[in-house]
């Protein structure tokens, strides 16, 4: 009965479009998955990886990390795999972060005071203004509070201290990107860290990375090659490790400017909603997504998905994607100035001198911290054309 009920619902949910024959392909090998669902499918990998890494989408997206919470609130997760690993926040949050995160029965004051202290100093950046980093570490501190089993948390970006940045000179030595690349350092932090946690009994862990950093393929740009922190990973790990996709809009170039758009035109946004399939997960390898060329990277336009990623998993279409950098207390009252200053050496390093001669004036300073102590929830900027690139392949 309830097989007839699914059956029904999809046939009714299908009907409301008409089938373009360019989505079909997709159509047809989305009916006949098996249809599990994006938690579901990323613990599974774990029955035979000690090592996944998922390819997070638009950093600010707080959605995906709705997912990742599943994952993280999961029984299996918290009784089997327990590390987690990001690119974001630097490896010397160590090892105060992890004591904090599983410290039980802290106040709740100090407990939010801690929060937006890790996040402001999370990054060689001015500011991690993202809101979902927060969200993360209340996540792990309230999974561990309410737990036996606990999470250990493990920011993996480079070694970094801003107490030691007093000029351009510093924050480039700081950094230490020009003696190895960042990918590699943050390689490095992963596997060392493994293989302390692999003498204690430990051997799975979640590692969540950002766009190329979580290829497993390095890659060019502009005649540059990019070692990718995932294809070390690999080299490292082996078949140990699987990197999974979650379903992105993609940031490509239009004439001298660069704007979002869709993995194959919208072809497989299209194909999920036709099938109103919001939440699934599944491989890459000989499937007709996994054989689309690997546009959301254009200058490695011959590789396919199936060569970069070795599996993928839809979460949410992009309308329901919420971008939300800001938040109240992001930089307290005692930080302002610390902020200014960071964001001053960041501005010079860049050379934007318009944006730090309008930091000279007290009243821009001011709309600057309100603007990023305030939590905003956007969509993308141009949501309306992603809307009208996919669904021209269902109003056929």
């Amino acid at each position: 009965m309830k097989k007839l009920i699914f059956l029904s619902i999809l046939i009714l949910s299908s009907s409301t479009f008409s089938q373009n024959s360019e989505i079909k392909p997709y159509v047809d090998y989305l009916k006949k998955i098996d249809k599990k669902s994006a938690k579901d499918y990323i613990l599974q990998q774990f029955q035979d990886h000690d090592i996944v890494i998922l390819c997070e989408r638009h950093h600010s997206d707080l959605s995906q990390y709705e997912l990742i919470k599943e994952i993280l609130s999961d029984e299996y997760f918290k009784n089997n795999v327990k590390n987690l690993f990001t690119e974001i926040g630097i490896i010397n949050l160590n090892p105060e972060i992890n004591n904090f995160l599983q410290t039980k029965g802290l106040d709740s004051i100090y407990v939010e005071k801690k929060l937006s202290e890790f996040q402001f100093n999370a990054s060689f950046w001015s500011l991690w203004e993202n809101y979902n980093y927060h969200y993360l570490l209340r996540t792990i501190y309230d999974l561990n509070n309410n737990s036996v089993n606990q999470i250990s948390y493990y920011p993996s970006d480079v070694e970094f201290d801003w107490s030691q940045v007093k000029n351009i000179e510093d924050y480039v030595r700081e950094q230490g990107f020009e003696i190895e690349p960042r990918d590699s350092l943050m390689a490095y932090n992963i596997i060392n860290k493994y293989k302390e946690l692999k003498l204690q009994g430990n051997t799975k862990a979640l590692v969540i990375m950002n766009y190329r950093h979580a290829f497993k393929i390095n890659t060019v740009h502009n005649g540059i090659i990019n070692k990718n922190t995932t294809k070390y990973l690999f080299d490292f790990f082996g078949n140990r490790a699987t990197n999974i996709l979650i379903n992105p809009t993609i940031f490509i170039k239009k004439d001298k400017d660069y704007v979002y758009s869709l993995i194959q035109h919208g072809k497989w946004d299209a194909s999920f909603k036709y099938l109103n399939i919001k939440n699934v997960g599944f491989d890459f390898n000989n499937t007709v997504f996994g054989k689309d060329n690997l546009d959301m990277w254009e200058d490695n336009s011959q590789y396919k998905y199936e060569d970069v990623f070795d599996s993928f998993v839809f979460y949410k279409p992009f309308e329901e994607h919420n971008l939300v950098p800001g938040f109240d207390g992001l930089i307290p009252k005692d930080s302002e100035e610390e902020f200014i200053r960071r964001f001053e050496i960041n501005l010079k390093y860049n050379e934007n001198n318009s944006l730090l001669k309008k930091l000279e004036n007290i009243d821009f300073r001011i709309k600057v911290l309100k603007e990023l102590n305030t939590k905003r929830e956007l969509k993308y900027p141009s949501l309306e054309t992603l809307i009208e690139i996919r669904d021209k392949y269902l109003n056929d």
